[in-house]
């Protein structure tokens, strides 16, 4: 069954991947280009050297993403597929996780539907199909939280444990919150239970402080608008912009009014199940077919009341990730990557509950199951249809790479990308590879001081028909755009609603 189970998951994540989300995201792209940079040039396309948070757009992107990108890119070069594959194989490797967490907390029953439901939820098959690289936190947390139930006395689990919460920090900013709290609350239950030492006790937390003192500094930095440090090669940089975790959270944005609407949010997501950005779900799907909220709630109360049972410290440490998660939808707006944190418990819950089906009552067993395999068949019929293709397309840019490439095989001409694109200037280093020491001096923003800075000019590329200066020798790739009337006459090529414009003569 665990097999079968398996070979369900991984199929679901293979199938088409590298094509389905078509295109490339700009969040992917920036990822992309700063990964490259670092193993091309050493430095990130801010020409910032080894930093433990990216400038990238302005305000901040994590990078421990990047990081891991590094090895595919230095084997496969910069495409899509370098850029996607550690959440592929990340994704893949949480299915088992899953399931060791559930059987030491749950049971072995219940680990089965936990593995299950993980390895068909719409939520966990999207996030592993595509780079965004703050989805790369519930599987660091995954295996941090491993380490504390495997944690006893004689061993060192919670060593690693603490080490790798530490890591967490650089997988996405809403672990500045979760991993510290989880982390202390994992620390005061297996001391209650008597299942670590004083002394691994005292190095696991050490650990996660001095793993994670660079993020430490780098929000001191930029909160009190210091310097930015470097420490031989490491640096822990001032962002040019207002940072992004200032920006949602309530911890530093100290708007408390905020609070109502928060919860508010979060409880609508939870129930609704979508947030309406087709990167996250796929309508009517949700997270995990839409009708599993009270069954997961059923599990809850379960897990609370049978906290004192069997598996006492385990089912205690559940809790605390589900409240971490809970927490997080308190201090920020609610959408379903801002949450991610919060999806791996209440499977688990949701688990918990079906488990209370007897085992004698086959026939309940079988149609749950089968209830839940005509829900994948369903979504993978609409996720890998030409509808949900169709959508994604604008999201995703699908054929603006192509289109780029054909564009920038002409030498020395200018090239004029069109403004319907978020921030079309990664894509044009997506494809150039430029040495970000080099290009840096031949850029322009719009808004240099900006959270998301917007390029006029790079090189030869101006972004936007407005920025665009009049030459001949102009290339267009637009999108629902023409090229200016000045007589000339244009060699077309379509991508996929991106069409490139080459000067006849």
């Amino acid at each position: 069954m665990i097999a079968g189970i398996l070979l369900v998951g991984i199929f679901e994540r293979v199938w088409e991947f590298g094509s389905l989300p078509p295109g490339l995201n700009p969040d992917e792209a920036s990822s992309g280009v700063d990964a490259f940079s670092l193993f091309r040039f050493g430095v990130d396309r801010n020409a910032v050297s080894y930093p433990v948070h990216f400038i990238s757009w302005g305000g901040g992107q994590n990078a421990l993403y990047a990081y891991l990108m590094i090895p595919f890119i230095a084997l496969g070069g910069l495409n899509p597929i370098t850029v996607r594959l550690p959440m592929l194989i990340t994704g893949i490797l949480s299915l088992p996780l899953v399931y060791y967490t559930a059987k030491r907390t749950l049971g072995e029953k219940a680990a089965l539907f936990a593995l299950f439901l993980v390895a068909i939820s719409p939520w966990h098959i999207g996030l592993s199909r595509w780079g965004l690289e703050s989805n790369l936190l519930p599987f660091v947390f995954l295996i941090a939280y491993a380490g504390l139930l495997k944690s006893e006395l004689e061993n060192r689990w919670f060593i690693i444990s603490g080490l790798v919460f530490g890591m967490s920090l650089y997988a996405y900013g809403t672990a500045y919150v979760a991993a510290p709290f989880m982390l202390g609350c994992g620390a005061l239950i297996l001391l209650r239970w008597g299942r670590v030492s004083w002394r691994n006790l005292i190095l696991g937390l050490a650990g996660f402080a001095v793993v994670g003192l660079p993020i430490a500094l780098f929000v001191l930095v930029n909160s009190l608008e210091l310097e930015s440090i470097h420490l031989r090669f490491i640096t822990i940089p001032r962002l040019v912009g207002t940072p992004r975790y200032e920006t949602v959270s309530l911890i530093f944005g100290g708007n408390l009014q905020a609070l109502a609407y928060n919860l508010k949010s979060l409880l609508a997501l939870l129930w609704r199940q979508s947030d309406g950005l087709i990167w996250n779900t796929v309508d009517p799907y949700g997270y995990l077919y839409k009708v599993t909220l009270p069954i997961a709630v059923i599990g809850l109360l379960r897990l609370v009341k049978k906290r004192r049972a069997a598996r006492s410290a385990e089912r205690t440490l559940l809790l605390a990730w589900l409240a971490a998660g809970l927490a997080l939808g308190l201090l920020q707006p609610a959408n379903i990557n801002r949450m991610n944190l919060i999806f791996i418990p209440l499977i688990l819950c949701t688990a918990f509950a079906l488990d209370w089906i007897p085992s004698h009552l086959k026939v309940v067993n079988l149609m749950v199951v089968l209830s839940f395999l005509a829900g994948l068949v369903l979504f993978t019929r609409d996720y890998h249809g030409d509808v949900y293709r169709r959508e994604a397309d604008a999201s995703f840019y699908t054929g603006l790479l192509p289109a780029l490439d054909l564009a920038r095989q002409t030498e020395k001409a200018p090239i004029c990308v069109t403004k319907d694109v978020n921030m079309p200037y990664i894509y044009a280093l997506f494809v150039e590879q430029m040495n970000p020491l080099e290009y840096r001096r031949h850029i322009e923003y719009i808004n240099p001081r900006g959270r998301f800075r917007e390029v006029r000019t790079l090189d030869r590329y101006a972004f936007g028909l407005n920025n665009c200066r009049e030459d001949p020798e102009t290339i267009y790739v637009l999108r629902g755009e023409q090229p200016p009337e000045n007589g000339m006459g244009y060699r077309v090529t379509d991508f996929g609603g991106f069409h490139v414009f080459v000067p006849q003569n």
